[in-house]
C-alpha cells in the first residue's frame, strides 16, 4: 500500500498531537552549546541556546522559533539543530489565552526586542516549521505593514490595530515544511456531515464511501471527476456557511444579545482542529502530487537538480475511516474560529494534481500564501516531499513579494525531516545545510 496514510500518519503526528511537532527523531552534532532562560513580557518566556564558543559569522544572527497552542517550544527541533551550526536560537513560550489569533502578536514582538539587546546579534531570522509557520508569517506581515495588514476588506475578523504599529520587522524568514495553515484546516473540512446532527452523513458527499471511490481496506481512493467536483462545491457551500453563521453570532454578542457577554461556544461537526479529517488528497494520492513548476531539489545523492517535484507517497498503517469519520468537531468560540479558521473560498475551489484553487488566501490571518503576500524581507521555504504541504508551500512561494525567494525541495523528508525510506539517506542535514549556506551567503544578511 504506497501511500495514503504514511501522509495521514504523518499529518497525524504533525498535526493531531501539536506538541510533537516541535520534535524530531534526527538529532545533529555539532558545537557545545549553552541555554539561558529569558522571562519575556506579554505572558511569555523563552530560552536562548547559542554556541559556547561564538562563531564569528553566524553568532552575530539570532533565529526565533515558536508554534501556537501554547505548547512547550523550549526543545524545538529547528532552533536546537540551527543552534549547533552556530546560530543563537531563541525558542518562544506563549500563555496567552489565543482567544484570538492577534493574541500571538505581542509575545513574538518581545522576543524579537530581546533579541535585539543582546551584544553582538544584528540580524534576526523569523524560523516557522508546522503551525509556526502560520504564526510568524502572520508577525511579520503586521510588523511590515502595520495593523492594515490585518484590515483588509478580504479578512473575515479584523484586527483592531491596537498595539500594532511600530512592531520589530524580522529580517528574514525561513519555513521548514511549514503547515498552511486554515487553509489545510479547510481542506480537511467534512461536507457530508450535517452541522446540526452530525451523525447525519449524506452518501452523496461521503468520500470514505466505496461508491464514492475509497477503498476501506487500503484507505485509499480513485475520485470520479464528478464526485470531486460535488464533493468541493458542497466544501464551499459548507465553509461558508459556518462563517456566516460566526457572524452572525458575533453581531449579537456585539449588540449585548447574545447568550454571553463576551464570547460564546462555537461548535463546527465535521471541522478538523488536526489536519486530516475528510482530506480528498490524503486518501486519493493523484491529487497535490507535484509542484506545478521546477524547483530544486536536494537529493539523496547530493545532486540538486531543477525539476518539477513529486511528492512521495509511502506505506504506513493509518487510523480507522470510521474514526475520522466521526470524531472531526472543532469546538472553540466565536470569535477564535473567526480569527483563526475562518478561510473565504470561492466557487471554483478546487483541489488538483499540482495546485489549490478558488482560496481567499488574505481573509485569515492563519495562513501562509495570505501573510507571505505582504512579506519582503529574504524569504527560504523547504519543503520535504514526503509530506503534504509540498504544493501548498509552493503557492506560498508564488505569492511572496520578496526579491530574494527560494523554494526547494527535500528528497524523502517528512514534516520532520527525517527520512520516509532507508534510501533518501539523511533528509535532515541535508536540509539544515542548506539552511545554513543560504544564511551564510555572502551580502544576504
Amino acid at each position: 500500500m504506497k501511500n495514503i496514510l504514511a501522509i495521514l500518519v504523518l499529518a497525524i503526528l504533525a498535526a493531531s498531537i501539536p506538541a510533537a511537532a516541535q520534535y524530531s527523531p534526527t538529532l545533529l552534532t555539532g558545537q557545545p552549546t549553552k541555554t539561558t532562560f529569558i522571562p519575556l513580557a506579554n505572558n511569555a518566556n523563552a530560552i536562548l541556546v547559542e554556541p559556547v564558543t561564538p562563531d564569528p559569522v553566524r553568532s552575530r544572527i539570532a533565529v526565533l522559533v515558536t508554534h501556537p497552542e501554547r505548547i512547550n517550544n523550549f526543545n524545538y527541533f529547528t532552533g536546537h539543530a540551527l543552534a549547533k551550526y552556530g546560530y543563537r536560537a531563541m525558542m518562544l513560550n506563549d500563555y496567552m489565552p489565543e482567544t484570538s489569533y492577534y493574541d500571538l502578536i505581542a509575545p513574538v514582538a518581545a522576543a524579537i526586542k530581546a533579541l535585539r539587546a543582546i551584544p553582538g546579534v544584528e540580524k534576526v531570522i523569523l524560523v516557522g516549521h508546522s503551525t509556526g509557520g502560520a504564526q510568524l508569517t502572520a508577525y511579520q506581515d503586521v510588523a511590515e505593514n502595520g495593523p492594515a495588514a490585518c484590515q483588509g476588506a478580504d479578512r473575515v475578523y479584523k484586527c483592531d490595530g491596537k498595539g500594532l504599529d511600530n512592531l520589530p520587522k524580522a529580517d528574514g524568514l525561513i519555513l521548514f515544511d511549514a503547515n498552511t495553515g486554515t487553509p489545510d484546516r479547510t481542506a480537511g473540512l467534512n461536507p457530508a456531515i450535517d452541522e446540526f446532527h452530525p451523525r447525519q452523513v449524506d452518501p452523496d458527499l461521503d468520500m470514505f464511501s466505496p461508491k464514492n471511490g475509497f477503498d476501506p481496506t487500503t484507505l485509499r481512493a480513485t475520485y470520479s471527476d464528478d464526485f470531486l467536483k460535488k464533493f468541493f462545491a458542497a466544501k464551499v457551500a459548507k465553509a461558508n456557511r459556518i462563517i456566516d453563521e460566526a457572524l452572525r453570532r458575533l453581531e449579537f454578542i456585539n449588540k449585548g444579545q447574545g447568550d454571553y457577554k463576551d464570547d460564546e461556544p462555537f461548535i463546527v461537526a465535521g471541522g478538523a482542529l488536526t489536519i486530516n479529517g475528510a482530506r480528498a488528497e490524503l486518501a486519493d494520492v493523484r491529487l497535490l502530487a507535484k509542484t506545478h513548476n521546477p524547483h530544486p531539489l536536494l537529493k539523496a545523492d547530493g545532486t540538486e537538480p531543477v525539476q518539477i517535484i513529486p511528492r512521495i507517497t509511502v506505506e504506513k498503517p493509518s487510523p480507522d475511516a470510521e474514526d475520522m469519520l466521526f470524531r472531526t468537531t472543532y469546538e472553540v468560540t466565536v470569535r477564535h474560529y473567526l480569527s483563526t479558521q475562518a478561510l473565504r473560498v470561492t466557487p471554483d475551489y478546487r483541489i488538483t494534481p499540482d495546485n489549490m484553487l478558488g482560496v481567499v488566501w488574505r481573509s485569515t490571518p492563519n495562513s501562509v500564501p495570505g501573510s507571505i503576500q505582504g512579506i519582503h524581507v529574504p524569504t527560504l521555504i523547504l519543503a520535504g516531499t514526503c509530506s503534504i504541504h509540498l504544493v501548498v508551500l509552493e503557492i506560498s512561494y508564488d505569492n511572496s513579494p520578496a526579491k530574494d525567494k527560494e523554494y526547494v525541495g527535500v528528497e524523502g523528508a517528512t514534516h520532520f525531516f527525517s527520512a520516509c525510506g532507508a534510501e533518501y539517506g539523511d533528509p535532515f542535514k541535508r536540509a539544515f545545510d542548506f539552511a545554513d549556506k543560504w544564511i551564510t551567503k555572502p551580502g544576504r544578511f
